[in-house]
């Protein structure tokens, strides 16, 4: 991948950045539309608003110019798919979910197209495998939520261990700041960074075994 991002994401990026947030009472309004009238309209304008989110997880990644719009590309089906697929009663952040669903459609197009990285994150490890987990429970006629991987992410973040899931919680689904995370568990910052490197590896390594009993 290249080390720049090209001159025209960052128009891109412009561009979407001109998009106004939601705010929490318009989203609730779109979701409820969208999921109990099933809003046509709610679910487009939830694609648009959140657009930015693909651009900036895009531009994260740092691809070449050559792959960048297939990307954004690849990250906009994830958008939809995610939209589609969303649960609003479990009371998540949608933004989370978005982010698994987007990254992972980035990642699992890079791996396809693009030589792979030797380096990659724990949370890339994870988003890829998560990506790669079959919905057992789906039903393909009827389009059903993809509820399975919800519950086993959430299995295995209840499976960690006190502290560790304290600040997986905090940090990653909430999406906290790390500095006020570790002032509330009265820690310090590189005590919370080693939480969380331990909390991604019991997640990977549970969802790896997961994946194994699956296939």
């Amino acid at each position: 991948m290249g080390k720049t991002v090209p001159a025209f994401a960052d128009e891109l990026f412009k561009q979407l950045s001109k998009i106004p947030l939601l705010t929490p009472a318009e989203e609730r309004r779109l979701w409820e539309d969208y999921k109990e009238k099933d809003s046509l309209e709610a679910r487009q304008e939830l694609i648009y608003r959140y657009q930015p989110l693909v651009c900036k997880i895009v531009t994260i990644l740092k691809p070449s110019e050559q792959v960048y719009l297939d990307l954004f590309q690849e990250g906009v089906v994830g958008l939809v798919e995610a939209v589609e697929r969303f649960e609003p009663e479990r009371g998540f952040k949608f933004s989370t979910y978005a982010r698994f669903r987007i990254r992972g459609r980035a990642l699992t197009y890079l791996q396809k197209h693009v030589k792979h990285p030797q380096n990659m994150s724990e949370s890339d490890q994870l988003t890829l495998l998560l990506q790669n987990i079959p919905d057992t429970e789906a039903d393909p006629d009827e389009h059903a939520e993809d509820s399975f991987l919800l519950d086993r992410i959430y299995e295995c973040v209840d499976a960690l261990p006190e502290k560790e899931k304290n600040a997986f919680v905090a940090v990653v689904l909430k999406e906290e700041e790390p500095k006020m995370v570790a002032k509330r568990m009265k820690i310090s910052r590189s005590y919370l960074s080693r939480l969380l490197k331990k909390s991604w590896k019991r997640i990977r390594d549970m969802l790896e075994d997961l994946r194994d009993d699956l296939y």
